[in-house]
């Protein structure tokens, strides 16, 4: 739920470089982006999520520990600060399969990049199961304005592990028009934790019990776990065909970047045939958020918080009208 608050800053701000690849019309190339691709690296517990701050951190990281994981970490942040020449300094003795990648992107001229995707573009083939590889060689097709080679690349990332933070990462690139990540679920009733292994044996445990398999699916959601909590909603959906959260959160668990409007569709008729009922307005709210929408959701957002104070939907709703 935080982070997804958090993720709603993205729609105040539309100065990502990356939203050039959503040029219109078949183009195999657009202009090339602006600087140099970043080194895109899984985040960990206490990285600022400003930049100046992170190199900082980075760096005070790196001294007490010097591991290949800190370096790659200050290495990243030195290119997001615009010092190429510091973060191939500190790859230059990194031992790890990662470091040559990063050091490609590193490398990265923007007057002349082909030396930089033809050395990615080696690594990703020699490590065709390197999602870093892949996805790195697929940003810097992107920046260099090979779009139709960078979608390619990007898709095959994107399809080889969806859920996974380069799969992610990859539809966000693909999708520059649209928020980072994915649509929320937000159950109804509080669970009691939000452990997944708890929810998990406690679904496992009451297979009659339709609450207990959408408290198992949120989890699974909150986790990145899309495909599996659409299992989950859908063993919710065989106890209790009507359920009408479980179909709400099979449909916010089933959306795709690549046709939005499937899922808004499908939620639109449950706002309309369930008036009363939180939920559907709720992830209407949220889905419109993710279509760039927020004038019309924050009116259904106030719907919610007006009808349902109190409730832990309702309550959801005024964070969400406070993050907008």
């Amino acid at each position: 739920m935080a982070a997804a608050v958090v993720g709603l800053a993205a729609l105040r701000t539309d100065d990502g470089a990356p939203a050039a690849a959503e040029a219109t019309g078949p183009r195999a190339t657009i202009d090339p982006l602006p600087g140099r691709p970043r080194i895109a690296l899984p985040p960990v517990a206490g990285m600022p999520a400003d930049e100046r701050e992170r190199l900082a951190w980075a760096e005070r990281r790196a001294a007490a520990d010097p591991s290949p994981d800190a370096l790659l970490l200050l290495a990243a942040a030195q290119v997001a600060a615009d010092d190429a020449a510091a973060a191939e300094a500190t790859l230059a003795g990194v031992d790890d399969p990662r470091a040559p990648v990063a050091s490609a992107l590193a490398a990265y001229d923007p007057a002349d990049p082909a030396a930089a995707i033809d050395a990615l573009r080696e690594l990703a083939d020699a490590a065709p199961d390197d999602a870093f590889a892949r996805f790195s060689h697929g940003v810097a097709l992107l920046w260099s304005g090979r779009r139709a080679d960078a979608e390619q690349a990007l898709r095959a990332v994107r399809e080889a592990d969806p859920e996974g933070f380069y799969g992610v990462a990859a539809d966000d690139l693909l999708h520059p028009q649209l928020p980072p990540g994915y649509p929320p679920f937000i159950p109804a009733a509080d669970a009691g934790t939000e452990d997944p292994d708890v929810l998990a044996e406690r679904a496992a445990a009451n297979p009659d019990d339709a609450q207990a398999q959408v408290a198992h699916a949120a989890a699974l959601m909150a986790e990145g776990r899309r495909r599996d909590a659409i299992a989950a909603f859908d063993a919710a959906l065989t106890v209790d065909p009507d359920l009408v959260e479980a179909r709400v959160g099979r449909i916010v668990a089933g959306f795709s970047k690549d046709e939005p409007a499937v899922a808004f569709g499908q939620l639109g008729p449950l706002v309309r045939d369930y008036p009363a009922d939180p939920s559907p307005r709720l992830h209407l709210a949220l889905m419109l958020l993710w279509l760039r929408d927020p004038d019309t959701a924050r009116a259904q957002l106030r719907q919610v918080a007006e009808q349902h104070p109190g409730t832990r939907l309702g309550d959801a709703a005024e964070r969400f009208l406070e993050a907008l």
